[in-house]
């Protein structure tokens, strides 16, 4: 009788928690893509992508599973428009209906998957949303501004007022005046000053409205972008795609994801990549 009871629980010891729950399965992410798991064994692979057509960003990833862990590498494949890579360890949870991201690497930007059909128990409640944005914003006139060479650089000016700095590129600089003019931009915003980390502007209090032609934008989902802590850099992403980074300033990176979704941003537009020297949100 001890014998078998003896027995019993040496099998339950050797067994992994994960062989309960198969993961093999559709779930859904906190970063708006879907997923698809296949589960071997103690490996688990999964193929994830944004948008069935045209999607955003796709990628793959193979891990393996060690009692309620997992540990892998994922890369984006070129079905999206990302191409990042990196690690993933996340942690079983909820009898293996939720995975939880324990640490990333390469700015992948989902932290929750859910097993399509489970009513998932929260994690943590819901922010509230900001009373007031609180917005430190300059006014200007569109039809007034210009570019002018002050000191051996090229500005865009209000009048004696310095709005863009671009250094030696007045090709740029008159680029960035033909946007504010199409769009009637007629408010420079800054989140946390000097020296901001976001900027943005606006149009008689709303957000600019597009398109222009021969912009350089990349869409966005505001309502799947999150503000997190990626290798300790506080950052905005949409699925794997990092959008902003604000160093250590935390508080920042949340006010800007309160900034962009209170506006309705889901275009990033810049002039003159790489280094930009001009930086716009539109819709």
């Amino acid at each position: 009788m001890y014998e078998k009871i003896f027995s019993l629980c040496v099998l339950l010891l050797l067994t992994p928690s994960s062989a309960l729950a198969d993961l093999t399965g559709k779930w859904d992410a906190n970063d708006g893509g879907a997923y698809y798991l296949r589960q071997i064994g103690n490996q688990l692979h999964w193929y994830g992508e944004r948008f069935p057509t045209h999607t955003r960003w796709s990628n793959v990833f193979q891990g393996n599973i060690n009692g309620n862990r997992i540990e892998g590498s994922w890369a984006d494949v070129p079905k999206g428009h990302a191409s990042g890579s990196g690690t993933l360890k996340l942690e079983i949870r909820e009898n293996g209906n939720v995975l939880v991201a324990l640490q990333k690497t390469g700015g992948f930007g989902g932290s929750r998957w859910t097993r399509v059909g489970y009513n998932s128990i929260p994690s943590t409640p819901p922010m509230p949303a900001p009373a007031a944005l609180n917005e430190d914003c300059v006014g200007f006139n569109p039809d007034s501004t210009e570019v002018r060479r002050i000191n051996g650089r090229w500005k865009i000016v209000d009048g004696s007022h310095w709005l863009f700095d671009f250094s030696n590129k007045e090709n740029e600089a008159r680029k960035a005046l033909q946007i504010i003019r199409h769009y009637r931009m007629n408010k420079s915003c800054f989140v946390s000053r000097p020296h901001p980390d976001f900027e943005y502007l606006t149009r008689d209090g709303n957000a600019p409205a597009g398109p222009m032609a021969g912009e350089d934008c990349i869409a966005f989902n505001p309502h799947t972008a999150q503000a997190g802590n990626i290798n300790g850099r506080w950052k905005i992403v949409d699925g794997s795609h990092a959008l902003f980074d604000f160093g250590n300033k935390e508080q920042d990176a949340r006010k800007a994801l309160s900034v962009i979704r209170h506006y309705g941003f889901n275009q990033s537009c810049f002039v003159g990549r790489p280094g930009a020297s001009f930086r716009y949100l539109r819709k």
